[in-house]
Formats: structure tokens, sequence, C-alpha cells
């Protein structure tokens, strides 16, 4: 108890200090009434006891002070007092004041903007039950280059029911699904993803409301049921409850809603509005298909206590296994875990800590201009420091004063900068690649909060410790001299601002290098060749119900009549079909084998489109060799295919391809289909302009009909302009079909490089920011060494020296400081930029012309920079500077 009086008693003198000096005033009066009393009974005068009290009792001010410093409350007193110090003092100074918080602003914004995206997609945990003990799992196959990448059916099946250190394992789809949800409501795109019947179970998902899926709902039981998002529940169905259980249609198919996924769920890099479960048919488990088709992306639970080396293990065990078992498909098919969030973002950290790094040395930048700008405030006031100096103020005190004074300027900023901060993260959602941003929500946390609270305390100490040491350590009789003569800079206060500018610089530097490699790895992507002519083609992607459209003679039907609708349109030249645009990814793959060569010339891992007769006059794709396509290579007809020409240059180098007969096996068999290769076409790129063309075969899409198709138009005028009427024209044909994604080939090649783009643009803009920081503390210094140095000047003026010699004498300084800032900032960026090869693009991480070109404009800028104000003291009146002399 008597603690908890003596804690209340310290925290009322903190928080309630007038009561509490009103009390220990009341307390000293009554001791001394009381002494004065105890003195006039023994004799004493009023007067003289009076005085003998005080006498015993000591100096009253000292008393108070005593206890002041017994409540613990003087460092908070101290504290505030020097606040109020700063805040009179930064007032006197608005344009000083203004300067250094916009400044700060800039630099501690654009770290909350990165560190925000860096908090949502590195550092945010998943929201799932337990998120550590989830591993993602995936196929490796050195002769494929394949390294966890998606799994086939059949081999997920066996490690989910043989891999003992599993408590559970789960299957989903990652590449794009999207459906129309019609009803008693206008159609509705929506996207899908399937999953296994234990997807939610073993993320720890609980739903909403409803029930999740069942392990025998991943197999085909004749009920079809789905489970809908949060959004999805909210926006369309207005949050009734009453639609668990309902059923909808989804692609023309009657399905029920089961459940609906809470809102915390989310995933990166999905957003799916539809869950749906896998419905594989049980007699396929034993097929070679099942076990050869990879598509699958798999996450496992690992079961409580294991590690993962002792699951890495217990997996590795069970795929020695069925390389025994399945030697046709599992031979050399191995297999590795991750953790579950580092491989969903393992692609997105280097990017997103680049830039974070590059807005760290843009906080640097700023603290060394504004710890300038306040050491020559300092030294404006270096008279009244030494008169206080002088007086028997403490160092400490002053060196307390002036950190006091950069942390009430940094906070301000700090503030400024969480508003800017917050409202940056707008934009880079606005801007953001979904690749480098799976996210949808930047929004301030707590953890981002704590960041800006960081380096905002210490943005202040950076900024402040120089000030603040120089202040320290002047001796008064030195400091009082050097005011006398006008409060200039003295020797160590311009070695400390020297060591800043070089540091400005060398920091410039190093950011405006990085920022030249990506602008220059981004302008050499540009001026790669796709493969085909990206102006004035318009894409619509349409996916056909397969309820209504259950048959290849209806599906080639309707893509027929569409086709030939939308080539009748005005503006249209020419129009064709594709199963998948280029520059978007690659179709599904497989190998192939060469008739008559007994399996012993077979190729690895080719891709594959289906495509109309007209398709390589659509998109401009060359013919090498042979014929292309016509009318006639129809189902019914035989066989054929084109191959592109990286596939020819590879497989068939030395002999002519036309007319070689292929399969897509690897070991023919009764069953294998044989095509004939009838033309050889120029190689798109399919997974971007930064990746190679991949060997690809390209068959008749009316051979091989499939429900979705991505129609491709070309036109003499604007691509875009044709979107409402292709539109209409697929509504006409059906109205409860929708147009799933509408764009042209020059919006797909963007988007390919939006990542690249994107990088390339932040650390531009962090690069221009830093350097103009930089010019300016040039500036600054020079101007305070030329005012310095103006009666100097003046004499060397007055007694013959040319102006353009003067102005050489502070042009030289200048340069000497930038030109080891120059160097310092090289030497750091040959060690920098080593880590961002990865993801430069025909770029080397020590590109010559950006290693020449940048140092060049710093230098360009700096003697800008200091020949400003050595202009200015170059023009000083002689006999001014005699008659001060």
């Amino acid at each position: 108890m008597d603690a908890l009086k003596g804690l209340a008693k310290r925290l009322r003198a903190i928080f309630r200090q007038r009561d509490a000096d009103h009390d220990m005033d009341d307390e000293i009066r009554l001791h001394l009434e009381l002494e004065t009393e105890k003195n006039i009974a023994l004799g004493m005068s009023a007067a003289e006891a009076r005085r003998q009290a005080m006498i015993a009792f000591g100096g009253v001010e000292r008393v108070k002070e005593d206890v002041r410093d017994g409540r613990g409350s003087r460092w908070l007193e101290d504290f505030a007092a020097d606040v109020r110090y700063a805040l009179r003092t930064l007032r006197r100074a608005p344009v000083l004041a203004a300067t250094a918080i916009i400044t700060l602003a800039l630099g501690i914004g654009a770290n909350t903007a990165i560190f925000s995206a860096v908090s949502a997609v590195v550092l945010r945990p998943l929201p799932f039950a337990e998120p550590g003990r989830l591993v993602r799992v995936g196929e490796d196959n050195e002769e494929y280059g394949w390294k966890q990448s998606d799994a086939a059916p059949a081999n997920y099946l066996d490690w989910r029911e043989q891999v003992s250190a599993f408590q559970d394992v789960a299957a989903y789809t990652v590449f794009r699904n999207i459906l129309t949800l019609t009803g008693d409501h206008p159609p509705r795109l929506v996207n899908a993803q399937v999953v296994t019947g234990n997807y939610f179970s073993v993320l720890g998902v609980r739903p909403e409301s409803g029930r999740t899926f069942t392990d025998d709902e991943t197999w085909e039981n004749g009920a079809r049921v789905v489970m809908i998002s949060h959004r999805l529940w909210r926006d369309q169905f207005g949050s009734r409850p009453e639609i668990i259980g309902r059923t909808v249609q989804l692609n023309g198919r009657a399905v029920q809603v089961i459940g609906v996924v809470p809102a915390s769920y989310s995933f990166p890099g999905t957003d799916p509005d539809v869950w749906a479960p896998m419905r594989w048919d049980r007699n396929d488990r034993g097929k070679p298909w099942f076990r050869r088709a990879h598509w699958l992306t798999v996450v496992a639970r690992l079961r409580p206590g294991v590690s993962m080396e002792q699951a890495n293990a217990s997996l590795q065990t069970v795929v020695s296994r069925l390389q025994k078992e399945y030697p046709a498909t599992n031979a050399k098919m191995g297999a590795g875990m991750t953790p579950f969030h580092e491989a969903l973002i393992g692609k997105t950290r280097r990017p997103l800590l680049v830039l974070l790094g590059a807005v760290a040395l843009l906080l640097l930048i700023a603290c060394a201009n504004v710890g300038n700008l306040l050491l020559a405030h300092a030294a404006s006031r270096e008279r009244e420091a030494a008169v206080r100096l002088a007086l028997g103020a403490g160092r400490g005190r002053l060196v307390r004063q002036a950190l006091a004074e950069s942390l009430v300027l940094s906070t301000i900023g700090g503030a400024a900068g969480l508003v800017l901060g917050w409202w940056a993260t707008g934009a880079l959602l606005a801007l953001r690649p979904e690749e480098l941003l799976p996210v949808t929500d930047l929004g301030m946390s707590w953890t981002v909060l704590g960041y800006v609270a960081f380096v905002t305390t210490l943005s202040g100490v950076l900024f402040g410790i120089a000030p603040a040491l120089w202040s320290a350590r002047r001796a008064p009789a030195i400091a009082l001299r050097e005011g006398g003569r006008g409060g200039s800079l003295g020797a160590r206060a311009r070695r400390w601002g020297n060591a800043l500018v070089v540091g400005e610089v060398a920091l410039a530097l190093l950011l405006t290098v990085g920022a030249g490699l990506f602008v220059r790895s981004f302008w050499k992507l540009q001026q790669v060749d796709p493969g085909f002519d990206t102006s004035g083609v318009l894409t619509a992607e349409i996916d056909l119900p397969g309820a209504r459209y259950d048959s290849a003679a209806k599906v080639t039907g309707f893509f027929s009549e569409l086709r030939e609708r939308t080539a009748a349109l005005p503006g249209v030249t020419s129009a064709s079909l594709v199963s998948q645009l280029p520059l978007t990814s690659s179709s599904w793959s497989s190998d192939f084998s060469v008739e008559g060569e007994g399996g012993s010339n077979y190729g690895t891992n080719v891709v594959h489109r289906e495509i109309g007769p007209e398709y390589p006059q659509v998109m401009r794709v060359r013919l090498l060799r042979g014929r292309l396509f016509t009318p006639q290579d129809r189902v019914g007809a035989p066989r054929v295919v084109l191959i592109n020409e990286a596939l020819a240059r590879r497989y068939f180098r030395d002999r002519d391809p036309i007319g070689v007969r292929v399969c897509f096996d690897r070991v023919p068999d009764a069953n294998s289909t044989w095509r004939t290769i009838v033309g050889v076409v120029g190689s798109e790129r399919q997974e971007g302009l930064a990746g190679p063309p991949r060997e690809e075969f390209l068959s008749p899409v009316a051979q091989d009909p499939a429900s979705d198709a991505i129609l491709v138009l070309r036109t003499a005028g604007d691509p875009a302009a044709l979107g409402p009427s292709v539109r209409r024209l697929v509504s006409a044909m059906d109205p409860d079909l929708l147009v799933q994604q509408l764009r042209t080939m020059r919006e797909v090649s963007a988007r390919s490089v939006a990542q690249q783009r994107f990088l390339a643009t932040m650390l531009l803009v962090f690069a221009g920011v830093g350097l103009a920081l930089a010019v300016v503390g040039v500036y600054g210094v020079m101007a305070q060494i030329a005012a310095d140095r103006e009666r100097e000047m003046g004499i060397r003026l007055a007694l013959g020296a040319r102006a353009v010699q003067v102005q050489w004498l502070v042009v030289r300084r200048g340069l000497g400081l930038v030109a080891v800032g120059i160097g310092t900032g090289l030497a750091g960026a040959v060690v920098a930029t080593s880590g961002v090869r990865a993801l430069l693009f025909g770029v080397g991480a020590w590109d010559p012309a950006t290693f020449v070109a940048v140092p060049l404009i710093l230098a360009i800028t700096a003697v800008i920079a200091t020949w400003i104000p050595a202009r200015r003291v170059s023009r000083a009146d002689p006999v001014g500077a005699l008659r001060e002399g």
C-alpha cells in the first residue's frame, strides 16, 4: 500500500504539477509558522523568531528544487521546457522550419508509403490458424527445369495419404477462372477458384455463415456446391442470411451456396468471389494422365511439433517410393517444400526491399540536408550559446536543447510525412502491378505507425547530432570572438558541414545509379521484339457456359459465327481466335516424339496453343517455311500443326520439319495421336518480354475446340473504340453471355512490363528528389562558405585579383567536396548494385553507361550549385572590405 501511495503521489506530481507545488508551499508555510511560534515561546520577538525559523529551515527555493528532484518529474519538466524553447526558436525562423519540415515530410512520407507495402506483403502474417505450420509443396524436375512447381493430382493424393509428417494436405488452382453468375439479377462476372474439399480446414478458415466443403466433395458426387466471398454476399445478395442453401446459376449450371467465406480471408495474389470443389472422377485416380498433368498448387499443414527438416525427410521417403512405383511419370520427379508465406511472396520480396532501401537512402539525404540547415542556424545563434556557456550553463544542457529542437522538427515532419504517406499508399494501389503488390489493402497498421515513430525519432537524432555536438564543444571565448566577427561558421562547423555534403552527394549518387540501372533495364526491355505487332489489335476473352454449349459442334458454331460477324464490323480488317494471348503466360505443355524414331528423338516441356487460320494475319506473325492453316483444317481432316522458330531451331536444326509427323507423347503407343508439321512461324514471346520464346506447337482451333477462346481483331483505327460494338454483338448472340476481358494488345504488352515500369518510375522519382536535395545541400554549404570569405574575396579583388579567379576559389572548394562524395558513392554503388542483378534485363549491375552518366550529371549540377554563390561573392565591394579591415 505504501508503494502504491508513493506511486500515486509521484504521478500526481508529474501530471498535476501546479497542485503539487501549491501543496508544497502550504507545507513550507506551515513549517515556518510552527517554528516561529516555538521561537516566540522561547522569548524571542516575532521578527527575530521569524528570522531564526528561516535560518533553521534553509533556502526556500533550494528546498523546493530538492523536493521537485525527489518527485522524479524533473526530466519531464525540463523536457517540456526544452520543447517550448525549441518551438519559440523555430517560430523566429519560419523559413528554416518550413524548409526542414517539407524536406522531412518528403523523406518520411516516401518511407511510410513503401513500408506500408512491405508490411502488407512481406510482414503481415497470413490470416489463417497457426500459419507457421503451413508449407507449400511442389514438384522438382531437373529435366524440365521445375523447382517446386505445380503438382499432378495423383501425386498430391499420395502425399496426403503417405507423408506422416503432414496433418493434412490441400490443393487449389491459381489460373484465372472467370464465370458468369446469372439468376434473378443481371449477369455478373465472378472470379472462381477450384479447391479440394479440405482446403478451408487445412488453412484453418471458419465460414462466416453456413459450412465449408467436405472431403467427399473433392470427388464428383452429383451435388454441385459453392462458397461465396463476403464481398459477393454483400454486394450481390445484400448480406441476406437466406442465401445459404439457395441455388444460383454459374456458367449456366445450377449450384447451391453452402457457405460464406469471412471478410478476414486474404490470400496474396488471388481474390476469388466463388470457391468450388474439384469434383474429380474417382475412376481417374489410376489413369496415366492423372499423374502426368501438373496443375495443382499444394499446401500442407505440419503436425504439431514437426520441424521442416523432419517433414522434408518424410516427404522424400514417399517421393522415392513413387519414383519406383511409377517410373513412366515419376522417375525424375522430385518434390520440395517452402514455408507457405515465403512461397506466396517470394517473387515480390526483393523488388519491395529495393524500394525500401531507396526510400531509406532518400531519408538519409533529407536528414543530411536538414542537418546542414540546423548547423547554419546554430552558427547564427552561437553568440547566445557562448554567453550561456560563459554564465555557467552546462554543455549537456545545450546538447539537450539542440536535440529537442531537432526532435520537434522531426515530429512535425513525421506527422506531415504520415499524412503524405497515407495519401501515397492510395496512389501505390492505383499504380501497382499485381505481380509486385498482390494485395488490395495498404491501410495504416500499428506496425506502420511504429515504423513511422521509429524513423521520425531516428531522423531527429541523425540530423540533430551534428549541430548539437558542435554547439557543445565550442569554447565560450572562441565563440564570442568569432561571433563578434559576424557569426560565421568556424573551422569545426565547416568540417561538420563538409562531411554532411559529402554524405549527401554519396547517397544521392548511390540512389541515382540504382535508378539509372532500372531505367536502362526498362528501356532495353521495351526494345525487345515480341514476335508480333501490338498496334491496332483488340482482344476479347469469352468462356461459353458448358451447360448450354455441351458439344464441340455448338462451341465451334458459336465461335465461327462470332468471328464472321466481328470481321464484318466497320474498321475491322481481319479477325481470328486463339486459346492464349502472347505476353500473358504459357498454356499447357507436354513432351513430344517424332514418328519413326522409336522414341529416341523426343522433346520435353513444349508449350501448346490453338489458333484460327487468320491468327498470323491478325497478329502479323511471320511465316518462315511451309504453309499456314486453312479453313479446311477442321474436325475430320488430317491433323496438322505449326511449330515456332524456337522449336525448329532446337529440334530440327539439321533437317526440314515440313511433313514430319509428331505426337504429344514421349513414348508413343496405340492411343497416340499423330499430327503433321505443315509450317514454321516466327516465335512469339509467351510469358513476357523478359523471357525468351519457348518452343511451341500451334494447332488449328477447329481441330481442338474448347469452350473458352480469345477473339483477336485487327483494325485500321483505334482498337479500343471497337469494344462497345463487340460487347453488343456478343450480347445479341447470347443475352446471358458476357465478355470476360476486353483489352488492346498494347495494354497486354504494357501489363507484361508493369513491374519493371513501376520500379523504374518509383526509383527515378526518389532519385530525382534525392538529387535535388543533395544539390540544395551543396548550394547551402557553399553559400555559407562564400559568405564567410566575402571580406577575404573583397580584399583579393582590391589587390587586383580578377572576378573569375575569385569564383574559381569557391567552385574548386565545392567540386572537391563533390568529388569525394562521388568517389564514395561509386564505391558504395559497386557493392550495392550487385544485389539487384537478378531484377535487371539486358543491363549489367556495373553498367558502364550508367556509372559514367550519373556522376557526370551530378558533377554538372554541383558546378551550377557552387557557381551561383561564387558569382555572388565575386561581386564583393573591395572598398567596403578594406574599410572593414
